[in-house]
């Protein structure tokens, strides 16, 4: 038997985008734990199976039905786990990469699915790669979070024998009736208000690059790591200005682009969650939208006053994170031709994946976030204690690798100077091109 469901407005985003153009693979998102322990190859694959069978999500395809676009949510969906011993390999993270990597380019069906995948590789006795990997239309980054969180706990549960955890209540059908619900309600169209006035008047795109992006599938990726007495800073400078350390981050790029642009009027796109309500926080869903964050740097003002328009700017753009991305884009009449966001994105993901694998601690670490029209800055949070893994994704069009090296180490050094930054003198520097 076959349930059958609407799509969310972010879905039919990425559905349609993906028909435009079918070759294209930067909708597959993935990324792997590195677990610190031995791993139960046959109990991890019947966890899976089990988090298959409870995640709607996992078994949907897509199509066009006797009412237009829909998804529909087969009963079961088989996906073997594919498994591979690399501990002979001089450097068995690097091997594992490598495969995972090719993973990464093959292309789904949405019509036919499975839209997604896995693999465990055994770097050691004591270690193992966990591989996860899906089309953003099925699921976003947090979507794929509460399924890793879900996998631990099944699997921990099946290693001890102590009880699963309670799943809480929420349903995909009930967060697609949430979506659709509001897009037919009032909130919709304040929050079409609010957008359209907001960004009347935005007619410049700060950008890193020089150029306007082209179209294309791939981009290059350059990761780093902010240290845990570099984070405490960035908490401690956030106290200091009663905002949280994300603000802070964001303002952060802002300051980084307009030093380099001599832009004062940035705009940011600020990925979302999308999950308004208590229960969608709980379903693996594409739920996800992206938003305008818009706030003015000039020479003369402080890093301080620069971060408190942000926060003030950010509480606005939460509360009307829901108008979709696509919409807003097509309603501007201010942003270049062909132009599809706002500015270079900054994408801050903070939560962690439960307890671990029965009692061994996971590292996870991003391959894929999704497409990248210009620039992306992930910064991630797992809640261990560790730092921030910061990692800039470039158009390949537009960035060389050297480049982004560059600009990553600019925005980590900015980010480790954010305590001298609050002495009250001016952030501005003009253009740098």
């Amino acid at each position: 038997m076959t349930a059958r469901l609407a799509l969310s407005a972010a879905q039919t985003g990425v559905w349609v985008a993906q028909q435009l153009d079918p070759d294209d693979r930067s909708f597959n998102i993935a990324e792997y734990c590195d677990i610190q322990g031995p791993v139960d190859r046959a109990l991890f694959e019947a966890a899976l199976r089990e988090v298959v069978a409870a995640t709607p999500a996992l078994r949907a395809r897509f199509g066009l039905g006797e009412e237009g676009l829909c998804q529909d949510i087969d009963d079961t969906v088989d996906v073997p786990l594919v498994y591979e011993d690399v501990s002979a390999a001089p450097d068995p993270r690097a091997a594992a990469e490598r495969r995972m990597r090719r993973d990464l380019e093959r292309t789904y069906d949405l019509a036919t699915g499975p839209l997604f995948s896995w693999a465990l590789f055994k770097a050691g006795p004591e270690r193992h790669f966990w591989y996860r990997a899906a089309h953003h239309v099925v699921v976003d980054g947090f979507g794929l979070s509460l399924v890793a969180a879900h996998v631990a706990d099944v699997y921990t549960s099946l290693v001890t024998g102590r009880p699963r955890r309670p799943r809480p209540p929420g349903t995909l059908a009930e967060a697609i009736a949430a979506d659709t619900a509001y897009q037919e309600s009032p909130e919709f169209a304040a929050d079409r208000r609010y957008w359209l006035a907001r960004m009347a008047d935005q007619t410049e795109v700060a950008s890193l690059a020089d150029r306007q992006p082209p179209r294309t599938r791939s981009y290059i990726r350059h990761s780093g790591h902010l240290g845990p007495g570099d984070v405490d800073a960035l908490r401690a400078a956030a106290r200091r200005l009663e905002v949280t350390w994300p603000e802070v981050v964001l303002a952060a790029v802002a300051v980084l682009l307009h030093r380099a642009t001599g832009v004062r009027d940035v705009v940011l796109g600020l990925p979302v969650t999308g999950r308004t309500a208590p229960m969608l926080r709980r379903v693996p869903a594409m739920l996800t939208n992206t938003v305008p964050l818009r706030v003015t740097v000039t020479p003369e003002r402080t890093f301080a006053e620069v971060v408190t328009e942000l926060s003030v700017r950010l509480a606005e753009a939460v509360e009307h994170q829901r108008y979709p991305q696509e919409r807003l884009v097509r309603e501007l009449p201010g942003l270049p031709e062909g132009r599809k966001q706002f500015g270079p994105d900054v994408n801050i993901m903070s939560f962690g994946f439960g307890n671990g694998y029965a009692g061994h601690p996971a590292t996870v670490h991003n391959l894929a976030a999704g497409p990248v029209e210009d620039l992306t800055v992930n910064v991630y949070d797992r809640l261990d204690g560790q730092g921030l893994q910061v990692s800039l994704d470039g158009n390949d069009a537009l960035y060389g690798r050297t480049e982004l090296a560059g600009h990553l180490d600019a925005f980590l050094g900015l980010l480790r100077s954010v305590p001298t930054l609050l002495d009250g003198k001016a952030v501005g520097q003009g253009a740098a091109r």
